[in-house]
């Protein structure tokens, strides 16, 4: 049985009015420690949303927050063991001998909500963190014991999610078997970036993007790739194509892939990370109660696209609370 304890509380470094709790719990590898971020509503309410980052990310959307506090519901985020707030010495950030590892990360921040008078609680979830959230959730709603000890969980949304490998539908059928044969072979080899890449041009304000965050824990050249932890996330995409989901879904992505573009502007018209056309079809494959939302423009990570374009982004999503509600 999964056991926690809480170690540190705090004014968050994004300063008031939220906050941060630290809790430390038995890992596979040693005793790590995860990071729950709070902002409440300004009044009572029982419902709430719950966020969890991408790889190399960390959670440092204050307005995304601000967004569903004024809806009505209080504001939880992750950062996950081994990333932002949570990246330690004792353990290689962002890193993972098994994707599975991060549900005793939700599990513990459930758990704290349920604690804090959350009764209902709709999961928000970016890029890996879709994969993460939508694989705990496979196993969550087999597993009545866990339900008598969290809220009830609505929904799911998911902001442009890491379904599938970042290839276009055609390039995955040459190319899935070899890549399932090197990351097997190859379990310890690793990826690493010779230069900033141009999705990270596209965000920070020292290049030519619009936001701060801390480079230490949100890098512009990212950390290095493992074979293992991509052998992971291969495993997991599967085995969710295998068991879809009957959550009601939403699934927000871009209207075009923009990866392979070497123009900064060019970039910025979709995704540059992830292959949409693979991302819609995995969805497809993965849940039952599915609704999708094309957003014209959107960024990879779609919060983080120009004002006009969020905004849309959010509408899509308030439009779809409301339906849920």
């Amino acid at each position: 049985m999964l056991k926690w304890r809480l170690t540190n509380s705090e004014q968050d470094i994004l300063g008031k009015p939220f906050w941060a709790y630290t809790y430390r719990f038995d890992g596979l590898q040693n005793k790590v420690e995860t990071t729950l971020i709070e902002r409440r509503a300004s009044h009572e309410t029982t419902r709430a949303v719950l966020y969890l980052h991408g790889y190399t990310d960390y959670f440092f959307q204050t307005p995304l927050a601000e967004h569903f506090v004024r809806q009505g519901r209080h504001f939880y985020a992750v950062d996950l063991q081994g990333y932002g707030r949570s990246i330690r010495p004792n353990s290689r950030p962002n890193w993972c001998e098994n994707l599975s590892q991060y549900h005793d990360d939700i599990t513990i921040a459930l758990s704290e909500l349920a604690n804090r008078g959350v009764q209902s609680v709709v999961i928000l979830a970016h890029s890996t963190g879709g994969l993460i959230a939508s694989s705990y959730l496979q196993q969550y709603l087999s597993s009545e014991d866990e339900h008598r000890q969290h809220p009830k969980i609505d929904g799911l949304i998911l902001n442009s999610p890491f379904l599938e490998l970042p290839f276009s539908p055609d390039t995955l059928k040459r190319l899935s078997l070899p890549i399932r044969i090197a990351v097997s072979l190859l379990p310890f080899h690793n990826l690493r970036a010779e230069k900033i890449s141009i999705y990270a041009q596209t965000l920070h304000r020292s290049f030519q993007g619009e936001w701060s965050y801390r480079l230490d824990w949100k890098p512009s050249q990212g950390f290095p790739l493992s074979f293992h932890w991509l052998k992971q996330v291969i495993f997991s995409q599967s085995a969710l194509r295998q068991h879809p989901i009957s959550l009601p879904t939403l699934v927000c992505h871009s209207a075009r892939t923009t990866r392979k573009l070497e123009d900064i502007d060019a970039t910025r018209q979709g995704d540059g990370v992830l292959d949409v056309a693979s991302m819609v079809m995995a969805a497809q494959r993965s849940f039952t109660h599915l609704t999708l939302g094309c957003i014209e423009g959107g960024f990879h990570d779609l919060f983080l696209s120009p004002e006009p374009i969020r905004r849309r982004y959010l509408q899509c999503i308030d439009q779809w609370l409301a339906q849920l509600d």
